[in-house]
């Protein structure tokens, strides 16, 4: 099934819909079993948590980057923009922050009279963020992880060639 009725890839400015149909069905099922609106507000906290990326990435490099949308989730592609490991770090850190700072907020604002909806999203952004500490590749952890063993090759070097 590919062809002008069902692209493999739909560009949309900066996003990138790879396999809409397939995406946008699951999408659909999903919320319309989704009762409790749990699932909403785990969606929530991933679009915040690719906000943070987003929005670091437009103050590191000054433009915006792709974001890829797929049925396994939402990427953030930096279209092979050159960043000094803690350029890539920051980046990285940049979601699971957001999702942390978003959950501080939401208990200092809700701690006095926590609902059960705003126990959901402050679970679903340190779920989130936590999940993507994780260093599994194509998670933040796993770039953080790289960007850090980059530093400290590039800090080898510098010590290794410098005069004696």
């Amino acid at each position: 099934m590919r062809g002008p009725a069902f692209p493999r890839r739909l560009r949309a400015g900066c996003l990138v819909f790879r396999d809409p149909f397939p995406c946008c069905l699951l999408l659909y099922i999903l919320l319309y079993f989704d009762a409790s609106g749990f699932l909403r507000l785990g969606l929530l906290a991933a679009a915040l948590h690719e906000c943070g990326h987003v929005l670091a990435y437009l103050l590191l490099c000054r433009r915006l980057p792709l974001i890829e949308v797929s049925v396994t989730g939402l990427c953030m592609r930096t279209g092979g923009a050159r960043l000094t490991p803690g350029r890539r770090f920051l980046l990285a850190a940049a979601g699971p922050g957001m999702n942390a700072l978003l959950a501080a907020v939401w208990y200092a604002r809700a701690s006095a009279r926590l609902t059960v909806w705003d126990a959901a999203f402050l679970a679903a952004n340190v779920l989130t963020g936590a999940f993507n500490l994780l260093p599994v590749p194509p998670l933040d952890g796993a770039g953080m992880l790289g960007a850090a063993w980059a530093a400290a090759r590039d800090a080898r070097n510098k010590l290794q060639s410098a005069p004696k």
